[in-house]
């Protein structure tokens, strides 16, 4: 089936053929001695590039058994995407595009869903963001900006042994650059001829052993003006985030606290009613957000470091349309004895409030180079309000104990291995286990082996939802959802992985087999609630199997090259279609990163997408990039151009971009 997909597509081979042909080029003119030398930014201890998400601790990545995909400062900094969730079309298997708006968008891992996606679990130095309601991602609620990202560490594959329930398909690790490195300020600004635009700003200083830093950042999305048959859309955002990074560094302990908050204000859908107008108003949705962490590290021996964490997250949204509705409509659903021909005006307002508390301890012991024990423990408590969605108050408590365990057998295979144990207060027990191994051929590569099982524990809305529409404060005959079990998937992963410092090249490849029972769908209806009270739908669960192919490819030049290439394909067997339509069975992503002078660098990206949810997808965007330094002030400035090569809506029908190439530039300075 890979034949068939690329052969349809010469896009792909002539992209890819020149990219590769270019590659090609400069390796050749590149030298050894000089490769060496461009490798110190970008290597961690020995020569190996050494990663933290797998087991919480960091270890060279050629002992990893876990597949694995690194987004490198360096590469953020030249890929130009302005906002988080964007970068992780770089890692094989995803695809990320918004869906009912704008703002909404999908980040999704071997399809499964295209609403709400809600099966990988996303870290923010540590602390988890996904809903306490929907166990989903708001990406654009999230208080975080990409210029104060360090890098993103993505673990394909399940991973609960370390990180419990909603580590299903994926876990996503962003970690933020310290102080440190951010020392100064920074102004930043970019905008496109398509009404989108962002501002960030930036200070970090140094007293004693304490460091801190101040950012902030606003981005203005314009978003669809119209429809797949063409009426207007009303779409468009406005987010808005703040954040202070405090940290205190000696030899024994370290300390980080990390506040920040963040405000969406987004146009939404139209509700397209029989008997419900607008009058001339426009939908509005308006979330506030923020978020409190601690966490304390400290050396108690050569052997044994202790780690302590507890972080809050607060979010309150709501969602207004102003209507006029029939007495018909009302009669339906609020059980009334109205007129049906006369016209009610108000208010149909959603409401949700969410807060989680989460502490943790960790323990991780290393008595011998051969040997390291990872144990931790930690308590969570998510509380949910609304009328609209639980008409009042519920509470769910999940604790958890796990223990990973890292074993050099003999000298050139390392065992991995880890158990979690959960027990949640309104759906039970859990264990999930993993078992990994890995053997090192040479010290720079590695083959592995990987065999895991996780489950993604029902959400609150999943189990507690008295869902209704709420006209004037007043709710209708609510919807119930019915309850459902715990989701199970089982992966078996192989793959190998190679680092050549010598010619700064590292590439991965990877196959899988995923079976995945109990799945429950997100697009949840509102049934029958007119006749007997009605239910949440679906109820009915899926099962399936996902076999696929990853592989990606990093190179850094002497002369500062860099380029990046990534492929993924997936055969998922079902027969539930609308699983099918979920699954992009082929993507492909090119970057490449030219200097041409000093000062100056040729940029471009390349992405393709086979079916994302059931059109194709491709993408080439192509920019100048000009870099001036002045002793400690650095100024950075582009110009470039994107266009879409494909004529089909993004991911869903009313997603339609009426112009498919747009012009965009973007200046930084740091001082």
């Amino acid at each position: 089936m890979l034949t068939r997909f690329v052969s349809e597509d010469n896009m792909i081979r002539y992209a890819t053929g020149a990219l590769l042909a270019t590659y090609a080029g400069l390796t050749s003119a590149d030298t050894i001695d000089n490769s060496l030398a461009s490798l110190e930014g970008l290597l961690l201890g020995d020569n190996i590039p050494a990663v933290v998400t797998p087991a919480r601790v960091e270890q060279p990545r050629v002992e990893v058994s876990s597949t694995l995909s690194v987004l490198s400062g360096e590469f953020i900094r030249r890929s130009n995407v302005q906002y988080v969730e964007d970068l992780l079309f770089y890692v094989p298997g995803f695809y990320v595009g918004p869906y009912w708006n704008s703002y909404r968008k999908v980040v999704a891992y071997h399809g499964t869903e295209k609403d709400r996606f809600r099966r990988i679990q996303v870290l923010v130095n540590g602390r988890s963001v996904y809903s306490s309601a929907y166990a989903r991602v708001d990406w654009a609620s999230l208080a975080l900006s990409i210029e104060d990202v360090a890098r993103v560490e993505v673990n394909r594959g399940p991973n609960a042994s370390s990180y419990g329930s909603n580590s299903f398909l994926a876990v996503i690790n962003i970690i933020t650059r310290s102080p440190m490195e951010t020392l100064g300020s920074d102004l930043a600004f970019a905008t496109d001829d398509q009404g989108n635009r962002r501002m960030y700003a930036q200070h970090s200083g140094l007293s004693g052993n304490w460091s801190y830093r101040v950012s902030a950042s606003r981005g203005t999305v314009d978003g669809y003006a119209r429809k797949g048959d063409g009426d207007p859309r009303n779409d468009g955002h406005v987010q808005t985030s703040g954040n202070m990074f405090f940290l205190y560094e000696d030899n024994k302990q370290k300390v980080d606290i990390d506040i920040g908050a963040a405000n969406l204000a987004a146009d939404v859908e139209f509700y397209e009613v029989p008997g419900v107008s607008y009058d001339n108003t426009r939908p509005v949705l308006d979330r506030d957000r923020e978020h409190i962490k601690v966490s304390w590290e400290v050396d108690q021996s050569a052997q044994h470091t202790l780690r302590a964490q507890y972080y809050y997250d607060r979010s309150e949204r709501i969602e207004d349309h102003d209507i006029d509705v029939y007495g018909m409509v009302l009669n339906q659903l609020f059980a009334q004895d109205l007129p049906v021909n006369e016209i009610y005006k108000g208010h149909l307002v959603s409401d949700l409030d969410e807060n989680r508390h989460d502490v943790e301890v960790q323990s991780i012991w290393t008595p011998t180079s051969d040997y390291r024990l990872v144990n931790t423990l930690s308590y969570r408590q998510d509380r949910v309000s609304s009328k609209t969605y639980f008409d009042g108050d519920y509470k769910e408590e999940l604790f958890r104990a796990s223990t990973n365990l890292s074993y050099r057998a003999f000298d050139p295979l390392i065992i991995n291995g880890g158990v979690m144990y959960e027990h949640s207060k309104l759906t039970g027990d859990y264990t999930s286990p993993q078992l990994g191994a890995t053997y090192k051929l040479t010290q720079q590569s590695s083959i592995r082996a990987n065999i895991s099982q996780a489950y993604r524990v029902p959400d609150l809305y999943d189990q507690k939802a008295k869902w209704s529409y709420v006209f004037n404060g007043i709710r209708s005959i609510p919807a119930y959802s019915t309850g459902i079990p715990a989701e199970k998937i089982t992966s078996y992963e192989v793959g190998f992985y190679h680092n050549i410092p010598t010619l700064g090249l590292s590439y991965d490849i990877s196959a899988y087999r995923e079976k995945l029972t109990n799945l429950s769908g997100s697009n949840k209806k509102y049934e029958d609630a007119i006749e007997d009270g009605g239910l949440l739908t679906p109820n009915e669960s899926y099962a399936f199997t996902i076999d696929g192919i990853e592989a990606e490819l990093d190179w850094r030049s002497a002369q500062g090259t860099l380029l990046r290439a990534t492929i993924a394909y997936q055969d998922t067997k079902t027969n539930e279609e609308d699983i099918i339509e979920t699954v992009a069975p082929f993507v492909t992503t090119l970057f490449a990163s030219i200097p041409v002078s000093d000062s100056i660098s040729i940029n471009s990206r390349y992405i393709y997408g086979k079916e994302v949810a059931s059109y194709d997808h491709e993408f080439l965007s192509l920019w100048l990039a000009y870099r001036m330094v002045q002793g400690s002030n650095t100024f950075t400035a582009g110009l470039g151009g994107n266009t879409r090569l494909d004529n089909n809506p993004y991911i869903r029908v009313n997603n339609v971009t009426e112009d498919k190439t747009s012009v965009f530039m973007f200046a930084n300075v740091s001082f």
